[in-house]
């Protein structure tokens, strides 16, 4: 979850560097660490998936979905990237 969250807010510095620009740019600046943003969570996704497979068993034990964990998770992530955006953005 750290790396996730350094991301997240590394796309916020860049939004609270450039909030004071023209809406292009701001515009720009959303799409590209968007893209920024779902590529890292994809990584991220495929590189627990296959390092970490052992320790999903004792959630399918609790009786939580794999698929359920998932979904939170990277769901959370998405949240607080959308979330540290627009405080970087409303910050100035």
């Amino acid at each position: 979850m750290a790396p996730a969250l350094v991301v997240s807010f590394a796309c916020g510095g860049i939004m609270y560097a450039y909030s004071i620009k023209a809406p292009a740019v701001i515009g720009v600046i959303i799409v590209a660490t968007f893209w920024f943003k779902v590529a890292t969570m994809t990584f991220f996704y495929f590189a627990m998936k296959r390092k970490a497979w052992k320790f999903f068993y004792y959630y399918k034990n609790v009786g939580v979905s794999v698929r359920w964990l998932w979904r939170m998770t990277l769901s959370f992530d998405f949240l607080t990237y959308v979330a540290v955006l627009f405080i970087g953005y409303y910050l100035r």
